[in-house]
């Protein structure tokens, strides 16, 4: 059983070097194309929508990231530890939202960078589409409906 609970303060950095160490093959470069620095996506994550930590029997597994816009749910970022990748956490973390927000959002979105095919497989698995593919960033913008959710 995973229990999720806001970010602390003091755990943004620890949120942003996990983001760092899981998305370091092209995380840098993709803050280049869109001429945003590191330290202008740190202000963000802690200004823009909510932080999460998931925690697994009171050891912190990972985080995740949200913001609500309108009506659809954006991730902006689902982190899990490397040694506790491929356990279902992500799994976890992604049927939760869909259960908590179905009914009040009609749609998550999420970006995926292509190197990314391990969670790009989770999110078809789970129902996500691919609506959009930005080619000079990489990345494949993906939706699910909330409307068959439970």
């Amino acid at each position: 059983m995973l229990i999720y609970r806001p970010a602390t303060s003091g755990q943004y950095d620890e949120f942003f070097q996990l983001m760092l160490e899981e998305a370091a093959d092209y995380l840098e470069r993709t803050m280049e194309l869109i001429q945003m620095t590191l330290e202008e996506v740190q202000h963000l994550f802690r200004t823009v929508g909510q932080v999460y930590g998931i925690y697994q029997e009171d050891a912190l597994a990972g985080f995740y990231w949200i913001e609500e816009r309108d009506t659809i749910l954006h991730l902006h970022g689902l982190v899990v530890a490397g040694e506790l990748q491929g356990k279902g956490i992500g799994t976890q973390v992604l049927t939760m939202l869909a259960s908590t927000y179905s009914g009040r959002m009609q749609t998550i979105e999420l970006g995926v960078h292509e190197s990314n095919t391990g969670a790009r497989r989770l999110y078809e698995r789970l129902g996500y589409q691919t609506v959009r593919y930005i080619d000079d960033l990489g990345f494949y913008i993906m939706r699910r409906s909330l409307a068959d959710s439970v």
